[in-house]
C-alpha cells in the first residue's frame, strides 16, 4: 500500500501518533485471554468540530497484524494435516480405533509424519524471511477529544513533550491545525491469538481510508505484546546514514576503475612501443607497486550495512530474543541532493516522496529498489523501532565526501572520491546548512514527537532531541566532530516533570540521545591547556593509560583515572545546558546511550570530591563552566555483566560505533550495535556487537 500526506482536500484528518518510529505498545497476558483493547490515537485535522470528525473516521480506521510467511506455511500444513487425520478416523470402525490405540503401527506411522513434518521445517529455513499481512481488523470509534496543548502531554507508559509548537510552526501538516484524541476499540482474530501463541508480540499496520486520495498508511505502529516486562532484551543502533546516493557510490567508482585501468594499460603499451622508453626503464629500479584490496572488499556500504542488521534482528524476533529495537540519530545522511534546480527545490519542500526518508522507510518494509551494481538483498523489519534524529537529519543537501576525508569511512581512496564528486557535486554552502523543514518527511512518516518517554514494567525510557550541529563550539566543527545545539530549557522542564512524577525509587532509567552528554578530545588544544593550566612541557598519556581498570592494577589512586581533570570532556557534545543533561546522568539514569562519535568510547560517573570545569565554547568563548561529575573511562560492557556489579557501578554513558559508516579515527570500526538485557527487573548486560562483513 502507498502513503499519501496530500492535505488539499476539504474536511481532512491525519494519523499522526502512532508512527513507524514511535509505536504504540499494549499488554496482553501469557495466554492471550485479553483479546479486547481500546486504543487512543492521535489525529491533526482541519475538521472544526469532533462530531464531523468521529462522523469522518467511522468505518474507516483498520488494523493489519503483520506474520512472517513460514509460520503461516506451518500453520496451513498443520491445518492440512489436522484435516487428513480427522477424515481418516471417521473411515475407520470403533473397534478398529479401540485396536489401533495399542497397536505399534500407528506409532510407527505418527513418528513418520512427525519426520515429515520436521524436514518441511528445515526446507522453511531456507526460505527468505517474508512478512505475511492477515485479514484487516476493523477499529470502532468510542469517543474523540479535542487535545489540549499542555506542555506535557500525558497517555498510559507513556509521556510526551508537546509537539504542537513545531509541527504548527513549521506547517509540517501544510494548514491542518486542530489536534485530536481519538479513542478507538479493537479486538484480535483467532489467527492473531495463534500466532501470540508461539511469538512474544505481533505488529499492525494502521491504515486510514480514504475516499477521495490515496490511503494512510502508520506502518509497524500498534505492537500488542504478551511480556510482563521484568526481562527486556532490547537493541541500539545508530548513525545509519541511510541515503539513495549509497548505492549509487559502488557502481560510479566501479565504472571509473574500468575506464582509468584503460588509460593505464594503453599508456604501458605504447612506452613499450618506443626505445628510448624501453632503455631508460631499465636504469630506474624497478618498484612494486603498492596493493589495493578489491573495491567489493573495502566499500562500505550503509544501506547494505542497514539491510544485514534488519536480517539479523529478523532471526532474533523468530526466537523470541528481541522485543524492540532503538535507533538514536543521523537515520539519515541528508535528505535530498543539492544538484537539483532551485524551482524543483522549492517545489517539492523537502517532500516525503522526494527525500532519503522515503528510501529509510522503504529499506525497513523492503520495498521494491532500483537494482545497482554491489546492492544486497533486504527484508522487512519484523520488530518495532523507537526513532529521533540526530544532526545528520536536520542536513537539507547533501555534502562532498573529500571534505575530512570523509570518503576514507566509506572505503575509498582520494582518487575515486574526485571521480566520484563529478558526478555528485555537492554545494559547499548548501551541504553545512541546518533546517527544520528537512524533518518534515520524519515527522509525517516516523515519529511526530522530538521528545518523549516510555514506560515498560520499571525500566523508563527517555527519547532526547539533541538538535542539530552547532556553529558556537567552532573548534569541534572545523575538527570534524561537530558539537550539537543541545538541550533546550523546555527540555530540561521536561526531565524536571519526569523526575517529579513518573520515575521511581527502584526504575531502570535509560536515556537516549543522538550526540554524548561526555565526550573526550585526546589531544588538549590550546584552549585546553589554558584551562587545565598545562604548559607545551607537560606530557598528559595517552587516553588509554586513564582506563580505570589499569589504573587499579597499577595501584594508583582512584583520582588519578578521572578523565575530567586531564582531558576536555565536552568535545562534540551539546551545547547548551551541558552540567544539567549531566547532572540528570548521574542522579537519575542507569544507562545513556548515544551515537554521533562513530567511536566506541564508555564512561561511568560519581559525585566529585573534587570539581572539575571546562571551557563553555572556545574559540568564541573562554568561560569556564563546572562539571558535576567525576568522569571515568574503561569498557564497562565487558568488565561488567550481571547485574550486582552494574548497578554497583553505575551510571555509565556509552557510545555505541556506527551502524552505517566507519570511524573518524578508526574507518574499519561500522556495523556495530549494542544488546542490552533486563533480566528479572535489573540491567544485566550492554554488550557491543556487530554484523557480519
Amino acid at each position: 500500500m502507498t502513503v499519501s500526506t496530500n492535505t488539499t482536500q476539504s474536511g481532512n484528518a491525519i494519523l499522526i501518533d502512532p508512527n513507524l518510529g514511535h509505536p504504540l505498545i499494549i499488554n496482553t497476558n501469557q495466554k492471550v485471554k485479553k483479546t479486547n483493547f481500546e486504543l487512543e490515537l492521535l489525529f491533526i485535522s482541519n475538521i472544526p468540530e469532533i462530531k464531523e470528525l468521529e462522523t469522518y473516521l467511522r468505518h474507516k480506521i483498520q488494523f493489519i497484524p503483520i506474520f512472517e510467511y513460514r509460520w503461516k506455511l506451518n500453520a496451513l500444513i498443520k491445518e492440512k494435516k489436522e484435516k487428513a487425520i480427522d477424515k481418516e478416523e471417521k473411515k475407520i470402525p470403533f473397534w478398529k480405533k479401540i485396536k489401533n490405540i495399542f497397536s505399534s503401527k500407528k506409532k510407527r506411522r505418527e513418528q513418520e509424519e512427525d519426520e515429515i513434518v520436521e524436514d518441511k521445517k528445515q526446507d522453511f529455513r531456507r526460505i527468505k524471511t517474508r512478512v505475511y499481512r492477515g485479514d484487516s481488523i476493523e477499529g470502532i470509534i468510542l469517543s474523540a477529544n479535542e487535545f489540549s496543548p499542555h506542555e506535557v502531554v500525558e497517555r498510559k507508559n507513556l509521556e510526551i513533550l508537546n509537539p504542537h509548537e513545531y509541527l504548527l510552526k513549521h506547517k509540517i501538516f501544510d494548514d491542518f491545525s486542530k489536534f485530536y484524541r481519538v479513542v478507538i476499540d479493537i479486538t484480535l482474530t483467532q489467527e492473531v491469538i495463534e500466532w501470540l501463541k508461539e511469538f512474544t508480540f505481533i505488529m499492525f499496520d494502521i491504515i486510514q481510508k480514504r475516499e477521495n486520495g490515496e490511503d494512510r498508511v502508520n506502518n509497524h505502529s500498534l505492537v500488542v505484546s504478551k511480556n510482563d516486562w521484568k526481562n527486556i532484551n532490547f537493541v541500539h543502533a545508530t548513525d545509519l546514514h541511510l541515503a539513495e546516493r549509497n548505492d549509487r557510490i559502488y557502481e560510479i567508482v566501479k565504472n571509473w576503475l574500468a575506464i582509468e585501468g584503460n588509460v593505464i594499460q594503453f599508456a604501458e603499451k605504447s612506452v613499450k612501443k618506443i626505445p628510448f622508453f624501453k632503455k631508460s626503464s631499465k636504469k630506474k629500479k624497478e618498484t612494486k607497486p603498492q596493493r589495493i584490496e578489491p573495491l567489493h572488499k573495502r566499500f562500505i556500504n550503509p544501506n547494505n550495512n542497514f539491510k544485514k542488521f534488519v536480517r539479523l534482528m529478523n532471526k532474533k524476533v523468530l526466537q523470541n530474543e528481541l522485543d524492540f529495537i532503538v535507533l538514536t540519530g543521523d537515520l539519515i545522511d541528508f535528505t535530498i541532493l543539492s544538484k537539483l534546480p532551485k524551482d524543483l527545490k522549492k517545489l517539492i519542500d523537502f517532500n516525503y516522496k522526494h527525500s532519503n526518508w522515503r528510501i529509510f522507510k522503504e529499506f525497513i518494509l523492503d520495498s521494491p529498489q532500483k537494482k545497482r551494481r554491489g546492492m544486497i538483498e533486504g527484508e522487512e523489519l519484523l520488530c518495532p523501532i523507537f526513532t529521533i534524529p540526530g544532526n545528520h537529519d536536520y542536513r537539507p543537501y547533501h555534502y562532498d565526501i573529500r571534505w575530512g576525508n570523509l570518503y576514507k569511512k566509506i572505503g575509498l581512496n582520494a582518487n575515486e572520491a574526485i571521480a566520484l564528486n563529478d558526478q555528485l557535486f555537492a554545494n559547499p554552502i548548501s551541504s553545512i546548512t541546518r533546517s527544520f523543514r528537512a524533518l518534515k518527511g520524519y515527522f509525517s512518516e516516523f515519529n511526530c514527537s522530538l521528545d518523549y518517554s516510555l514506560r515498560l514494567g520499571n525500566s523508563v525510557f527517555i527519547f532526547l532531541n539533541t538538535g542539530p550541529d552547532s556553529f558556537k563550539n567552532l573548534r569541534d566543527f572545523v575538527s570534524g566532530h561537530p558539537s550539537v545545539t543541545g538541550v533546550s530549557t523546555r527540555q530540561i522542564k521536561f526531565l524536571e516533570y519526569l523526575i517529579n512524577n513518573k520515575i521511581e525509587e527502584n526504575d531502570n532509567t535509560f536515556l537516549l540521545t543522538h550526540a554524548p552528554p561526555v565526550n573526550i578530545q585526546k589531544n588538549l588544544s590550546i584552549f585546553d591547556r589554558i584551562a587545565f593550566k598545562k604548559s607545551k612541557n607537560d606530557f598528559i598519556g595517552k587516553f588509554d593509560e586513564f582506563k580505570e581498570s589499569l589504573n587499579k592494577k597499577l595501584g594508583k589512586k582512584p583520582i588519578q583515572a578521572r578523565i575530567d581533570l586531564n582531558f576536555n570532556v565536552k568535545y562534540g557534545t551539546v551545547s547548551a545546558n551541558w552540567e544539567k543533561l549531566i547532572n540528570f546522568c548521574k542522579d537519575h539514569c542507569i544507562l545513556t546511550l548515544s551515537g554521533h562519535t562513530h567511536e566506541l568510547k564508555e564512561f561511568r560517573l560519581e559525585d566529585p570530591k573534587i570539581k572539575s570545569h571546562v571551557l563553555n565554547a572556545p574559540p568564541f568563548s573562554l568561560k569556564k563552566i563546572e562539571n558535576p561529575a567525576a568522569i571515568y573511562y574503561d569498557l564497562y560492557s565487558e568488565l561488567y555483566t550481571n547485574p550486582n556489579d552494574i548497578e554497583a557501578n553505575a551510571p555509565f554513558l556509552v557510545q555505541t560505533p556506527a551502524l552505517g559508516l566507519g570511524g573518524y579515527s578508526n574507518p574499519e570500526l561500522t556495523g556495530a550495535f549494542r544488546e542490552i538485557k533486563i533480566v528479572k527487573g535489573k540491567l544485566a548486560s550492554f554488550k557491543l556487537s556487530f554484523i557480519k562483513k
